[in-house]
């Protein structure tokens, strides 16, 4: 196994860790994840090409679904359309604003896109009224958690990115 094989399973690794991890966490509403999980991902645009990310994705989805024993029902697909919306949008908008584009950007465009992802998902098992009533709510908190994980995203990549791409500290 070569090393870029060994970074893409250490961030399919501990994506799908921290997508187990997320089900631990209290929150008030039973649907939702605060999308800790999508913060690997989110830091791999800088090391990894689509493909690679792509398979991150499908890899954290399938893991964390097997575990809660929701592989392949209906939530699973809701998932599995908000991700596949988050990688196909987001990526290509890292790849031509790369060099102008904050973390927190990203993760703000990540959460819009993979939260549309999940209602337009969620039309083909809910009433489009209801669908479009909890839409409007997930993209508001979404846009919340995207924020927070574009903020830490930034930090990590200040921390220990910089370092290691280009042996300086920001």
């Amino acid at each position: 196994m070569n090393g870029s094989n060994n970074k893409i399973a250490l961030f399919a690794g501990l994506s799908s860790f921290l997508a187990v991890f997320e089900n631990f966490i209290p929150i008030p509403v039973p649907f939702l994840r605060i999308g800790i999980s999508n913060i690997p991902v989110s830091l791999g645009f800088v090391l990894f090409n689509f493909k690679e990310l792509l398979f991150i994705v499908l890899f954290k989805t399938i893991f964390s679904h097997l575990f809660r024993g929701t592989l392949f029902s209906y939530v699973f697909l809701i998932a599995l359309s908000g991700n596949l919306l988050f990688i196909f949008i987001t990526f290509p908008f890292y790849q031509i604003f790369k060099k102008r584009i904050s973390f927190i950007s990203l993760g703000l465009i990540g959460a819009i896109s993979h939260n549309l992802g999940q209602i337009f998902a969620s039309l083909i098992f809910l009433p489009a009224k209801s669908a479009l009533l909890i839409g409007y709510f997930i993209i508001s908190i979404g846009l919340i958690f995207g924020f927070a994980n574009g903020y830490i995203c930034n930090i990590v990549y200040r921390k220990f990115f910089t370092r290691a791409l280009y042996g300086q500290v920001v």
